[in-house]
């Protein structure tokens, strides 16, 4: 593949276009699909002829999510309108720029185990200070006490962790839509529906509106708690079952298997 600079003159809006095809993974869907990766793409788009690199991008994604927190954390209960529109730019900015690395890495055809090795570590890092931020926010603004206060956080941590690693092995994990196409697992079928509660842009836009209402924030949170918990086990058991039938149609193909 030809890189993009040597591409004929195009016209601002086609070679937009042409980078998106030639930067783009194929992933994103819903919020993050129609919002950041394409803020990711235009993002990355800027920055190609720069000296900017894609672990730098990643790493301001970090800065945008530590200065959003500390906004967040000096702001009264509930934010006031200023914060409140910031809490909600600096979120999706924050994740545009972490679809913004991989684009740039694959549109300067410099994508490396190290690069994304350093990219889901910052991942595991930006989603810590989230789910901190959050819930703190929510045990200030509701006056929780301390069990409350420690149930609250460690579903909403956990079950963040869970959607973190879900997104990273999707297809081994939660299976593929493909996976649910069978006789034995239509019921189960239905937990691919709730694939939008692993849409991170999703869930960021929708916690940044709600925390101009902290009761509405919480509820929220529990719920998306909950849900992906159970889609989750939903998920394993149909993939589970899927395992134990592959791995009996193995053993007759070749009884001398141990």
């Amino acid at each position: 593949m030809k890189p993009l600079t040597a591409a004929p003159r195009l016209g601002r809006l086609e070679r937009l276009r042409a980078f998106d095809r030639e930067s783009s993974s194929g992933s994103g869907r819903f919020w993050t699909g129609r919002v950041n990766q394409p803020l990711g793409m235009l993002i990355s788009f800027v920055l190609m002829p720069t000296a900017a690199t894609p672990n730098l991008v990643s790493l301001a994604g970090l800065v945008v999510h530590i200065v959003a927190a500390l906004v967040l954390a000096l702001s009264p209960t509930p934010v006031g309108l200023p914060a409140w529109i910031f809490m909600i730019v600096a979120w999706q900015l924050a994740f545009s720029l972490d679809c913004a690395d991989g684009k740039l890495a694959r549109a300067r055809h410099r994508a490396s185990r190290f690069g994304a090795f350093f990219d889901q570590m910052m991942d595991v890092i930006t989603h810590g200070i989230l789910y901190t931020t959050l819930s703190l926010y929510v045990i200030r603004a509701l006056g929780f006490g301390a069990v409350p206060a420690v149930l609250f956080t460690a579903l909403v941590f956990g079950t963040g962790y869970v959607q973190l690693y879900a997104a990273w092995g999707r297809n081994a994990i939660l299976g593929t839509e493909a996976a649910v196409r069978g006789p034995r697992s239509r019921w189960l079928a239905i937990a691919m529906h709730g694939e939008v509660l692993l849409d991170y842009g999703t869930f960021l836009i929708a916690v940044g509106i709600l925390i101009i209402a902290p009761v509405a924030l919480a509820a929220f949170l529990v719920f998306i708690s909950v849900s992906l918990a159970l889609a989750t086990i939903a998920q394993l058991g149909l993939n589970w079952h899927r395992y134990l039938v592959d791995a009996a149609a193995r053993d007759n193909e070749d009884p001398g298997r141990s």
